[in-house]
């Protein structure tokens, strides 16, 4: 999966678009417990990808979410 592709199911369930950037932390794009949840939910449900909550957490920037998701 592609960074683009990433930013658009974060921008679907309702994270700024501007505010995701490569370089942002979880925090600086709103990415709280809940939002960690449905992005997990719509990545297993939508592309068939199994992250769990806490890799996404642990992840320390976007891009590291980009690069967890690109791994699976």
């Amino acid at each position: 999966m592609s960074f683009d592709e990433l930013k658009n199911i974060m921008i679907s369930i309702g994270i700024s678009e501007p505010d995701i950037q490569l370089d942002a932390t979880r925090e600086d794009v709103g990415l709280d417990s809940i939002a960690v949840v449905e992005l997990a939910l719509v990545l297993r449900r939508e592309k068939g990808l199994e992250v769990t909550e806490e890799e996404i957490k642990a992840a320390g920037t976007v891009a590291d979410v980009a690069a967890l998701v690109a791994a699976r």
